[in-house]
């Protein structure tokens, strides 16, 4: 067996195993403008993710599978649904980003998290995260799978070796130290999942792009 097949069946293993992350994750997202609040459902190789508002009301759901490479974004106040088109082609990797594993620490919701940096000059920018490593092996994939869609997972995609990590806090600022935004895990839920909630609602319209 081959170094790559070998990775590929360890990898799969992961995701299929009893110990990978299944649940709910609740995160909130501050900037100067609004605040919102996302649950991340996570089962096997499928992540849905609910987008609400300030006053608690769903303005969004989104569906990934990450074995098929599918996302669907729902409007649940209109009843519609698109599929995001994922783009296959192999991009140079951009550069002047800089990225810090440093050893600082901080407990975060109890947790000891450790904190890696971001940077990007040409944009003032710099993404500081506070990961805390257990069985999320879903969260790399996914945000692979997402920057491939828009740019909001970029510069965590810049990190090598992910696996199993999550971010418990993440904090934007210019690199003069303004802060623009930061999201923080509110809550961890270790529960198991209904896959009827991976599936778009049969009476919702498919919108074509």
């Amino acid at each position: 067996m081959n170094f790559l097949l070998s990775f590929v069946i360890l990898f799969s293993g992961m995701f299929n195993s009893p110990n990978a992350f299944e649940g709910s994750i609740e995160i909130v997202c501050s900037s100067f403008y609004d605040t919102s609040y996302f649950t991340y459902f996570v089962k096997n190789k499928n992540v849905r993710i609910d987008k609400f508002d300030e006053n608690n009301s769903l303005i969004q759901s989104m569906i990934i599978d990450l074995d098929k490479d599918e996302i669907f974004i729902l409007s649940p106040d209109k009843k519609l649904y698109k599929q995001l088109t994922i783009n296959t082609e192999l991009t140079q990797p951009e550069e002047g980003f800089i990225v810090l594993k440093t050893e600082n620490s901080r407990i975060v919701n109890g947790l000891e998290c450790y904190q890696w940096r971001v940077r990007n000059t040409e944009r003032n920018m710099e993404v500081a995260y506070w990961v805390w490593q257990d069985n999320f092996y879903f969260f790399e994939e996914l945000v692979h799978l997402l920057n491939r869609t828009d740019k909001n997972y970029e510069f965590f995609d810049k990190i090598p070796e992910t696996l199993g990590f999550f971010p418990m806090l993440t904090v934007e600022r210019t690199l003069l130290r303004r802060e623009k935004s930061r999201a923080s895990v509110l809550n961890i839920n270790n529960k198991t999942i209904d896959e009827s909630i991976f599936k778009v609602p049969s009476n919702y319209e498919l919108v074509k792009l």
